[in-house]
């Protein structure tokens, strides 16, 4: 109880051991081991560093690549809650973490650990992506079917989830990196798979809303006295042999369409069609396009949403003959997404708000296309 974390000490007559444990701290060759005639003095020392976090690779948790018996940290972002039990013995709760590559690992927390990630879920109230930090991790091999998995140690284990600590802020703006580019590409499919072609909105921020049927007061506040429909559609998008996916909003369907959602509602309606997830024959006006487009890549969700998009030839000239010029830099200096199949060749550098461009602004200026420069927000 005498000893608080990162404060400094000078401590005497230690009983030296190896460090060949089950489970170890650190990668030491040897640990100091505290005996009855231990002296301890607090003592203010100012060059030694704090403790700095050791994050394996996801990708090799899972491929086996790690020490065995050597506690590690890990830090990620939770993708799935896949089992909780909160009462009786052996509290536990089982969640995915992915990493900044992307690669999933399963997680447990026991008892007390368990306990807090658990009340922390309940009392989230956000929207956002929870990021967790779990310091001392066991590791526990992959068996038969099942994959590398880790979980908290008996008690050496620290818990912090979305904290304002320095490693979680570094994770967060590396993980919700976000690359603006530009490219050429035609709309060969559409797809309502995952979700219906258009979406209840509030008539003030945009956001999608629950309620079925005005009126309804957004999360926002804003109050809406009716429904407004807007497009969201993701779409197929190839160049070549090449393809990929696209995210479509309101403003650029309206114009490749040439019809508002509610004009196209109401000929559906009028033909008896009421179902909302059904596919309008007026989408099909969007397949065929060959389109410039700017776009942010967006590798959490695996495609790409569409800033802005023009049919105009003589910029999608101007594109193409910047595509050869970065396909043969890129060809050097790897500098593409590569959860994209087409070329891409990003934009110059430019204020957030500059890329979320007002309605009725769809073309793209050719000094947006001056430069290779990547973009990043946190």
């Amino acid at each position: 109880m005498d000893l608080k974390e990162n404060c400094t000490y000078v401590m005497h007559n230690f009983k030296v051991l190896k460090n060949n444990g089950q489970y170890r701290v650190c990668d030491h060759q040897f640990k100091l081991v505290f005996i009855g005639v231990i002296v301890v003095r607090e003592c203010v020392v100012g060059d030694i560093p704090f403790r700095k976090y050791r994050f394996p690779g996801f990708v090799d948790v899972v491929a086996g690549q790690f020490e065995r018996g050597l506690l590690v940290d890990v830090i990620g972002v939770v993708e799935e809650v896949v089992f909780r039990q909160v009462s009786g013995k052996g509290r536990r709760v089982v969640f995915k973490l992915k990493d900044l590559s992307q690669q999933l690992l399963s997680c447990t927390l026991w008892d007390d650990y368990c306990l807090q990630f658990v009340n922390f879920l309940d009392d989230y109230e956000g929207d956002g992506p929870i990021t967790v930090l779990l310091s001392h991790c066991r590791i526990k091999e992959a068996q038969g079917s099942y994959p590398a998995s880790i979980n908290n140690s008996l008690k050496a284990s620290k818990l912090i989830i979305n904290q304002p600590v320095m490693e979680i802020q570094e994770f967060n703006e590396r993980y919700f990196l976000e690359i603006i580019c530009v490219t050429v590409g035609t709309i060969t499919m559409i797809f309502l798979d995952n979700h219906s072609w258009c979406y209840i909105s509030c008539i003030q921020c945009h956001k999608k809303s629950d309620a079925e049927m005005a009126p309804f007061t957004c999360a926002c506040g804003k109050y809406n006295k009716e429904v407004v429909l807007r497009y969201r559609l993701e779409v197929m998008i190839n160049k070549g042999n090449e393809s990929t996916k696209f995210l479509l909003w309101d403003r650029e369907c309206s114009e490749l369409i040439g019809q508002s959602v509610d004009a196209v509602n109401k000929l559906k309606i009028e033909d008896g069609d009421v179902d909302l997830n059904a596919s309008p024959q007026a989408l099909d006006k969007m397949l065929g396009h060959e389109l410039a487009f700017k776009i942010k890549v967006q590798p959490k969700f695996r495609n790409s949403a569409v800033l802005k998009c023009s049919t105009d030839s003589s910029l999608i000239n101007a594109v193409m003959d910047m595509l050869v010029d970065a396909e043969q830099s890129l060809s050097v200096t790897v500098e593409h997404d590569p959860l994209l199949g087409l070329p891409l060749t990003p934009t110059k550098r430019q204020a957030f708000q500059d890329c979320d461009d007002e309605p009725g602004i769809s073309q793209i200026s050719l000094a947006q296309l001056s430069s290779n420069k990547l973009k990043k927000h946190a």
